[in-house]
């Protein structure tokens, strides 16, 4: 019975550890004063989008530059993708189809 006690705790342990890795952030809103005030902009103009909550989102190296990707919902429900190549540019976002995000 211990042995599968000590296997249930270090298959949770990997899991977590998986998780929690550099430039990943799960179901958190990124740094306050950050991408996030384009991104609410951009949702609001361009989607009639107001901002509800961050699913997630994570930093994505691309050579020299720092991306982003992530998924937002709006109050209403509806849920978005969005993507960055590059700081201090625009998000690129599409709607998240039930069957297609």
């Amino acid at each position: 019975m211990k042995w599968r006690t000590g296997r249930a705790a270090l298959a949770a342990t990997l899991l977590c550890s998986t998780l929690l890795l550099p430039g990943t952030a799960l179901a958190a809103d990124p740094p306050p004063g950050s991408w996030l005030t384009l991104l609410k902009v951009q949702l609001k103009e361009g989607y009639n989008c107001t901002y509800g909550e961050m699913l997630y989102w994570r930093n994505i190296p691309l050579g020299a530059d720092l991306g982003t990707e992530g998924r937002v919902r709006c109050l209403d429900r509806r849920e978005y993708a969005f993507t960055r190549p590059r700081e201090h540019e625009r998000f690129s976002i599409r709607l998240c189809q039930p069957t297609v995000c």
